[in-house]
């Protein structure tokens, strides 16, 4: 899967109207954060490590999304300072990503050898909110495709969507099933999915940072 942050390196240019697509991208990195908290305190009530996994991967998003959006405002700065701080932003989240990650894939090794039970319409209903969630991000920022940022913002939240809708399946196939070893299989694709997004953001941040 590819990984479509919003990259660093396409910062608008300055003199021109961002307000309509920063409102956008506020109520959208709103939306996510308010759905992170929700799936992350579910998924640790439920006992479900896929929801907890799709929580830090919709984290990402909030952290892209936050990247693209602090572009914006440092439209009025030279843009080598605008993608320093950026990047920077950006390897402060991907760290701390990382270390969630290895704490999900941890958990996730141990509960496939000893599933525990857990409540597939749960999952279902968090992801299916996750999924309102994605595509209303898409919706507000299809609209404005022609910055770079915002296209590749776009793309991802199509692509969360798809996820979302996986795991709302799998949360039926748990709840008509008992298959609950599905749901440590989810958390170790979605981590698999935020790893990978995740090193990438890294390297465009390194590389950012490495340039004069």
């Amino acid at each position: 899967m590819h990984a479509h942050h919003p990259p660093l390196h396409g910062l608008p240019a300055p003199g021109t109207d961002h307000r309509p697509i920063r409102r956008a991208y506020r109520i959208s990195i709103s939306l996510n954060l308010a759905f992170v908290i929700l799936e992350f305190m579910i998924g640790r009530a439920s006992h479900s490590l896929g929801l907890v996994s799709d929580a830090g991967h919709k984290l990402l998003d909030v952290f892209a999304l936050g990247i693209a959006l602090v572009g914006f405002r440092l439209t009025s700065r030279p843009s080598a300072d605008a993608r320093r701080i950026s990047a920077l932003i950006a390897l402060i989240n991907t760290l701390i990503l990382l270390f969630a990650v290895g704490d999900i894939i941890y958990e996730s090794i141990g509960k496939l050898a000893a599933p525990e039970p857990v409540d597939g319409a749960a999952i279902s209903w968090v992801a299916g909110i996750g999924l309102i969630v994605s595509g209303c991000s898409a919706w507000l920022l299809m609209r404005h495709q022609n910055d770079i940022n915002t296209r590749a913002a776009f793309l991802h939240m199509a692509t969360d969507s798809l996820l979302s809708l996986g795991i709302v399946i799998a949360g039926i196939v748990i709840k008509r099933t008992g298959l609950h070893v599905l749901d440590p299989a989810i958390s170790l694709f979605v981590a698999a999915v935020i790893l990978f997004n995740t090193l990438r953001l890294l390297l465009d941040a390194v590389r950012m940072l490495s340039r004069p």
